[in-house]
């Protein structure tokens, strides 16, 4: 009676180990852009009170909306703009009682600024360096 119960863990102990799963993992390459804007360059729109700056991105013609497309922004210290921006942080982002946000379409990525609870918008002083991530998603 023993040998009937223990011969289906016996056999199980055989087949299970030869079970194998394959997975095929397909790993798309993001594309990252990296642009510098100066102080000078950030347009001023009146009727909004925002600076804006608009980045063209051709890379953009091939995103859809299951893709991602993720922007970050460095600043210079303004002691030493020449130095290469150690950190880099996500917009949208509130610094320094500023809202920092971005649009996009197919041609173009806009990095806007706007005070925030009244106050009037800044342009950075320093240059800024905006790094775009295109993250392409297969679904």
């Amino acid at each position: 009676m023993k040998t009937w119960f223990y011969l289906p863990l016996l056999l199980l102990g055989f087949i299970l180990p030869g079970c194998t799963k394959t997975t095929n993992e397909v790993v798309i390459p993001n594309q990252t852009i990296l642009f510098e804007i100066n102080p000078a360059d950030w347009g001023f729109d009146n009727n909004t009170g925002v600076y804006f700056y608009s980045i063209p991105v051709s890379e953009l013609n091939n995103v859809n909306q299951l893709d991602g497309v993720i922007v970050s922004m460095a600043r210079y210290d303004a002691n030493a703009p020449t130095v290469v921006p150690q950190a880099f942080e996500l917009l949208p982002q509130v610094y320094n009682n500023q809202s920092y946000f971005v649009i996009h379409d197919d041609q173009a990525v806009e990095v806007d600024i706007k005070g925030v609870n009244g106050a009037a918008s800044q342009k950075p002083a320093t240059k800024v360096r905006v790094k775009i991530v295109l993250i392409p998603s297969a679904q």
